[in-house]
């Protein structure tokens, strides 16, 4: 999945110095295009979940605050009947209508929201304190690991995020309109361990 990395980006326009490596900096890229869409349902109903399984091949998470995932396709908990479903670039409508299909007769909603969020991919050694800077929860493994799923603030920006592997590595679902802000900051939070950039195809 990873395109290309660039050399470490200094805040503010600033000349990066030469201490920020690979190694120890944040590595961090936008997921451009991903399909995103906000299913509702009753998680208290099985035909819901077996629909649900049936379409994405994953299992509901009714717990509150999980994720999970498969090689393909992610489903985040957002709240007791609110999920988001996150799939590959271009598949929107296909997954989409294999909801409809899976779900027919029963009492649902699915919304393709990909237009207005983009995802952002964390990692590297300094993940968990530049995230700490701007966002409240506690990230500690021993609270949040791989599975976990919050929503939360980074600054001023509203965000849902999850971590993915215990790396650690971190998935951050961004408003379209804050993305440069979220940027911006990230770019101030890294100027002792440096930002390096990836590209994802």
């Amino acid at each position: 999945m990873l395109e290309s990395l660039q050399r470490p980006v200094a805040p503010m326009g600033r000349v990066p110095t030469t201490r920020a490596s690979t190694e120890q900096s944040l590595l961090a890229g936008w997921r451009h295009g991903l399909a995103i869409l906000n299913l509702r349902g009753n998680p208290d109903d099985a035909a819901f979940r077996d629909g649900v399984l049936q379409a994405l091949g994953l299992a509901l998470p009714t717990q509150a605050c999980t994720s999970v995932a498969s090689e393909t396709h992610r489903l985040v908990w957002v709240g007791p009947d609110d999920w988001f479903v996150i799939g590959p670039k271009g598949t929107a409508d296909a997954i989409e209508a294999r909801l409809r299909q899976a779900l027919a007769g029963q009492h649902f909603a699915v919304t393709d929201v990909s237009s207005g969020y983009t995802v952002l991919h964390l990692s590297g050694q300094p993940v968990r304190e530049v995230l700490a800077q701007g966002c409240p929860l506690d990230l500690h493994p021993r609270v949040f690991g791989p599975g976990t799923a919050a929503g939360s603030v980074f600054f001023k920006a509203s965000v849902w995020l999850w971590q993915t592997d215990g790396a650690p590595v971190y998935e951050v679902l961004v408003r379209h309109s804050f993305r440069g802000y979220v940027w911006l900051m990230l770019e101030r939070c890294t100027s002792e361990c440096g930002l390096v950039t990836r590209r994802f195809p």
